[in-house]
Order: C-alpha cells, then structure tokens, then sequence
C-alpha cells in the first residue's frame, strides 16, 4: 500500500516533531517521580527536569538552590533548565545571561544548540531581530538534520516577514517549499504570497529540486506531481517512469520508459512489462540490449533479469544460456556470481549434481559476497551426490564461522552441533575504555536518573571517539543501558564475542514481547527476531511501503487485523504504540502459523510477501527440504528477509536460549523437526 504525499508529510511532521522534544522526560516517568519521597541526587535532578516539562518554573527555581553546586559537572544542564524557568517568570535579562554563560564555559555542550535556540526567541522578543537571525543562520548550517535545518529557515523567514521584507522572507520559504518538501510548513510560501498579493510559482529548477527530494524518500505521488513542472531532461523522464511504476500506473509508465533513449530506460521497460505480466516481451527487452549497447552498465542487470524469467518459467536451456553469456562478458559484477549461483542450482534441482558441484565449486572455496551460500550448496549437492566426507568437510567450515549467518546456522543442524560459536579472540571491553570523560560522566548520571533522551545526547558525543573493539562494546552498552536498542545494534553488530552477540541480539520491551507472545501462543525468540529485523526494536520506525512500528505492519494489514484481534475503534496511528504493534503483530504472526501448520519459513514469507504469494509457493515446493523451499522463493526481497529472520533467530537461541520458558523450549523442538533433516 502506497503513502499518499500528504500523509507522508504530516507522518514525518509528528515523527521528527516528536524527536525535537528530546530533553524532556516522559510523563509517565514525571509523574511517578513528582510523587515520590526519594531524596538521591538523581531524584531531585529528575524533579527539576520534570517540573520544567510541566512549565512550573517556580518549583524549579525552588529546587535549583538545593541541588546546583552538588551538580558542577551538569552544570550546562542546570544553567539551561534556571534560564527556561527565569524566561518564564519574565526575567528576560537574567535567562540571556544565563545562556550566555552556557555557550561561553560549555561550548561542546550537548545542550549548546537548544541554549542557541532559546537565545534566538530571546532576541526575538525583544525585538533584536539581527541577533536571532545570525544564531539562525548559524544553526542552519551546523546541524545535520533536514528538519532542524528546515526549522531554522523557517525563522528566518518569519523574521524576514515581520521587517516587512517580502522579497527575503519568499527566498526563504521558496527554499524550504524546494529543499524540504517533508515538512508540514514547506506550502507556506504560497500563503506568504497570497498576503502579499502576489502569486508564487515554482521555477522548473525548484521543481526539479523538489522532486529529487521526494524521489529519494519514497514519496511517489509527491515527486511525480514535482517532475511534472521540471525540465524534462530524460533523468527526469525515468524518475517519473518509475514513479509511476511504483504507483502500480504500469502503461502510463511504459509510455513514458519507451519515450526515452536510454539503456536505464530500456531496463525499466523490461520491468515494467514483467510486472504487466507480459513475461515474453519483457525477455524480449531485456535480451535486446545486450544487442544494442552491450557495454552499458545496465545491460548486465537486464540480462540477469531475462535469465531469472526463462528460470521461473522452467526454459532451463535458454536460462542456462544467459546465466552463462553473463558469467563470461561480466566476470566482475554482482550479476555474474548471482548468475554462477542460480547456475548451479538450475543443475542441483535437475539432479545433475556433477555439473552443480563443479559450478559451485569455484567460488565455495573464495573469498567474498555470499561465499557461504555457494559452500553450503557445495555440501549439499556433495551429500546428494554420496560424498560424504566432502560434504561434512564443507559443512565443518561453515559451522566453525565465529559469526552466526544462515547458511552457518543450517550447517550445524545438519552437523547436530551446538548453536553457541566458538569463543572470539576479541576481548571483552575491561571497564571503562574511555577514561575520565565529561560526557560519558553525564550519561551514567542521566541514565541512573531515569532520563534516557538526556543520557542519549551525551551517548552521541562519545560515538565519534568510539574507534577500538572495546569502545564500541561499551558504548553499545550504553545505549542498551539507555533503551535505544537500534543503536546498540548497529555499534556491536558483526564484532563475533559473546558480549557483542547479546547486544546485538537484545530482548528490547522484554516484558510486552513476552505477554504478547505468550497471549498468541509464540516463541518470544521468534517475535524477537522478526522486531529486530524489521525495526531494530525503533517503535517510530516508518518504511518506504509505510509499514509502521517495531513489527512494521502495513495500516491495512492492521486495519483488518485489528477487529480480530478484539481491538475495537483503532486508528492507524496507533501503530507506533509498542502495546497495539505488538498485539497486531503477534496476532498476524500466529495465524499465519497456523495455517502453515506451524512451519516457520512458510510463514515468514507470508509475513513479508504476503500469506496469498506464501500459499502459491508453498503448493508448488511445499515437499522440498526447508532449506531446498527456501532457496525457491522467487522473490529475492522474501526470501533474503526469511534467511535473516532465521538467522537471528538462530542468534537469540544461541546467547538467551538457557533463559527460555517450557513452552519457548517445546517450539524449538519443534522448529529443529522442521528445519533438520
């Protein structure tokens, strides 16, 4: 289901809206802690912290007194929540100095960009007009986020507007209209106009801006609309072909792919067609430029793409032609050893395992992308073949990898080994490896105190020095410690110990993933793995399909789930709450299991591509091995999300899978049946 431009924008609004608010404290947190009689440091912090949420800027200034010169080392922090509450008590003087004093002792603070912005509405206020623009201007080009950026010129702009320079302020918001169409105010320009009298009309530059932008966030309809008023340069004629394609608008597309002479163009007619379900014409396409312009970046892809046709429509002898015409004029690309493996396996699903071994062979034994794959297969088609030996020797590779990947997950079920990989030489981090440091000092206390959004922003001031093995493992601790998962994952992932395993395998809303699964009868491991592949545990995470939350579920999949689920008058937006993804996600997960009769790589086809596409390939290779099925999916986006579901999977039972409850356990057993040979 495609996003329409104007819930993509009001969608990002909210989203990134919601990160701006990233110093204050939840309101669950605050009102517990407003209640509570604990008097420790980080308590009466948190107090502090939470009255200035609330705008009760007397009780700040009445906590301020008892805590401010036992906190030195916050002090940014304590100078900026006594300016907030001074600004709000109309001690406009004392705030600015109090700022000042911030950007003058503490000029690395992570709290220095939201002293700048206070300042500027300082300025504002007191009709310093020249002052707010040049921290404006400075905060525009220092920060890296398009929102903020988009923020900044915004007051600009409004500044512009209220000297009554017209012609400044349209400069302004015809840039925000151009360069950051995502947000919500990017129309204003027009209204600015309409009060001047005036009429704007985007010149075909800006248009073209507009719509690279919108083209490279997935807002189909959005860029379309804006390469309509672009030059039509023949970029911009594939951009709006494939925004069209992308719209399921398939002739309109082709119409437009056909107008233009270009190998790009020729390759998205070959798509277009396939999609159309025009299979003979698209090969027919695909194979004709090879003909026309055989050294065309493109020409490999659109062979690879005829070749993969002729294979799913069975005509093996001409798939088998082009997988070997590519291997032989591409040597290099990614598209040849796709074609070396689909190769092999055309001769492995024959039977022909002497021409299958050799195939896989030579890249089995190499370095480099998806060398796994090819040695896995290598043992496969070994043991097909009565090589016993060469194949366990195959296997004994793949299952000595100190990484846990698919194909080394399959070969130690075949090899009936032990899911935990062998110890790493990389040493656990000893303590703390950054030494005496301000911001890692800052994030303990802020996390000790409750605080994660505060203790995050010092977090990311570590990250730049974050170089070493033992660094990384720590500071992805931190951010465990601090609840943001995605980021754990993404600093430990790959590092091959046990300390890095569990932090980039984490149990993120632990206690919601285990009544849930439990409710809809799941192996928590399973949930864990399908939430980590498909967020990364982020409960804001928006896709380019608009599939939404930790379980990424599409609002229409939602829409119809949720009345079976028992949950009356929900709204789509309540799909970023961890309790409604969970619930709906679960839900979906379990009945898919079970009408796959409990098989998981059935089901998780279906969850990604759909249970109708995950029906038609179950009946048609539903008696081939699990391993065999897997490789027949003939979606490559499905059948890679599968291999990484089982994967991690395979992770959470390798580093928690002594933690697992009776029933958690009795599902793996069952899983080992399904997957084992």
């Amino acid at each position: 289901m495609k996003k329409s431009s104007l819930s993509v924008f009001l969608l990002a609004f909210l989203i990134l809206a919601a990160a701006s608010q990233g110093a204050r404290a939840n309101h669950a947190d605050c009102e517990k802690a407003l209640l509570s009689a604990e008097e420790t440091l980080e308590a009466r912090f948190l107090k502090l912290h939470c009255h200035a949420q609330n705008d009760q800027h007397a009780e700040v200034h009445g906590i301020l007194p008892e805590i401010k010169d036992k906190l030195i080392f916050i002090e940014d922090y304590i100078l900026y929540y006594e300016a907030e509450a001074a600004l709000g008590l109309g001690q406009r003087e004392r705030a600015e100095e109090l700022l000042l004093k911030i950007l003058k002792h503490h000029p690395d603070s992570a709290i220095g960009h939201d002293a700048h912005e206070l300042l500027a509405q300082i300025h504002l206020k007191s009709d310093r007009h020249a002052e707010a623009e040049k921290i404006y201007s400075r905060l525009a080009l220092r920060t890296d986020s398009k929102w903020k950026k988009a923020v900044h010129l915004k007051n600009l702009g409004e500044i512009k507007e209220k000297q009554g320079l017209f012609h400044a302020a349209s400069g302004m918001f015809e840039r925000i209209w151009a360069e950051h169409p995502e947000v919500s105010f990017s129309d204003y320009v027009f209204e600015l106009h309409k009060k001047n009298e005036k009429t704007f009309t985007p010149s075909p530059q800006q248009f073209a801006k507009r719509g690279e932008i919108l083209f490279k966030t997935g807002n189909w309809e959005g860029a379309l609309e804006a390469f309509s008023g672009a030059p039509q340069t023949s970029a911009v004629r594939i951009k709006t072909g494939i925004c069209l394609y992308r719209l399921s608008r398939f002739p309109e597309a082709l119409e437009v792919f056909s107008g233009v002479d270009s190998p790009k163009a020729f390759y998205w007619r070959g798509v277009t067609l396939m999609s159309m379900e025009k299979e003979k014409e698209a090969i027919g396409v695909f194979e004709l430029l090879h003909k026309l312009n055989p050294e065309s970046r493109w020409t490999a892809k659109s062979l690879l793409k005829a070749a993969r046709l002729r294979h799913l429509r069975e005509e093996f002898e001409e798939a088998e032609r082009l997988y070997r015409l590519i291997i032989e004029k591409y040597p290099k690309r990614e598209e040849a050893r796709k074609s070396a493996w689909n190769l092999g396996w055309i001769h492995y699903r024959k039977k022909e395992y002497e021409k299958a071994l050799e195939v896989f062979s030579d890249r089995a034994w190499a370095y480099g992308a998806e060398r796994e794959r090819f040695l896995y297969w290598y043992a496969r088609t070994a043991e097909r073949r009565g090589d016993k030996p060469g194949a366990l020797f195959a296997l004994g590779k793949l299952a000595d990898s100190r990484k846990i990947t698919y194909y080394s997950f399959l070969a130690k079920l075949r090899l009936k080994k032990n899911l935990i990989p062998p110890q790493s030489t990389a040493a656990a981090h000893p303590g703390n490896p950054f030494g005496k440091n301000s911001a890692l000092k800052k994030f303990l206390f802020f996390a000790k105190a409750g605080i994660h959004d505060l203790a995050l922003r010092e977090a990311e001031l570590l990250r730049p020095r974050a170089k070493t093995v033992g660094q990384r493992l720590y500071l992805a601790s931190l951010y465990m410690q601090a609840q943001d998962y995605k980021s754990s994952i993404s600093l430990a992932n790959g590092l091959g110990s046990p300390e890095a395993l569990r932090l980039s395998f984490p149990k993120g809303f632990e206690e919601r993933v285990r009544f849930f699964s439990q409710k809809y009868a799941l192996d928590e491991f399973l949930v864990y793995s399908v939430i980590r592949e498909e967020s990364h545990f982020d409960r804001e995470a928006v896709s380019v399909s608009d599939a939404r939350g930790l379980m990424q579920l599409l609002p229409s999949t939602a829409l119809e789930t949720a009345p079976k689920a028992g949950l009356s008058g929900f709204k789509t937006s309540q799909l970023f709450s961890p309790d409604i993804n969970l619930e709906l996600g679960c839900y979906y997960l379990n009945w898919l299991l079970e009408i796959f009769g409990g098989n998981f790589a059935v089901s998780l086809a279906g969850y990604n591509g759909g249970p109708t596409s995950a029906k038609t390939w179950y009946e048609k290779n539903g008696a081939l091995e699990i391993d065999e099925f897997v490789e027949e999916i003939p979606f490559e986006q499905s059948r890679n999300y599968v291999k990484k579901i089982l994967r991690s999977y395979a992770a959470y039972e390798a580093v928690y899978g002594k933690e697992k409850d009776q029933f958690s356990r009795q599902s793996f057993e069952k899983f080992l049946k399904i997957m084992s040979p």
